[in-house]
This record gives structure tokens, sequence and C-alpha cells, in this order.
């Protein structure tokens, strides 16, 4: 893989706060060996589903983190992304995990 960055991944949580509202926490994973390449370029080749819902995507070794939700977002270089899909195992080897990103402006 090439490019590889820190990449972190955000979680933001809701929980009732017994009081009719709720608690806002946030979650920060990082991610050590990922790249972020953006949807047409020459690394991002992908499929049309994911093209048509994303502007990048986050790109990592299988196991380097294993959940991602429509509600996290992902920071890098102070950009900030949205997850646009569910994480997608290239092949299905094991090797490569890629989720759709949109950029937030």
């Amino acid at each position: 893989m090439l490019n590889l960055r820190n990449v972190t991944i955000q979680r933001v949580t809701n929980t009732p706060d017994g009081m009719g509202g709720n608690d806002e926490s946030t979650t920060s994973t990082t991610i050590p060996r990922a790249a972020i390449w953006e949807v047409g370029g020459n690394n991002a080749q992908i499929s049309d589903k994911i093209a048509r819902s994303s502007t990048h995507v986050l790109v990592f070794e299988s196991g380097e983190y294993t959940t991602a939700t429509l509600d996290d977002t992902v920071t890098y270089g102070g950009m900030t992304y949205r997850i646009t899909g569910r994480p997608d195992d290239v092949k299905h080897l094991g090797r490569i995990t890629v989720v759709g990103l949109e950029l937030v402006e």
C-alpha cells in the first residue's frame, strides 16, 4: 500500500442522560497505516457503487479497524470526511479494506 499515514476515525455516541436528554461522547481511534485517495484518481479504481456516493476512499490493512458506521468521521491533514458506506474487503482476501468517504466542507 502506498502513502501510508496516521488517520484518525472519530465516533460520536449519544446515550440517554436519565433526564430526557442525551450525553454525547466522542471516541477517537488512530489507524497507523492508512491512505485516503480521491475517487477517480490513479490510485482509486473502485466500484461504481462507492464512486456514486463518495468523493474519497479510506484504504487500510484489514484488521487495523474493524467497525465503521455512517456516524463516523475521518480526519487527516486538517480535513474531515464522513463515512458514506460499509467497509469492503477487497476481493475477500482479508488484506485490504476500502470505505467510501465524503469530504465535509
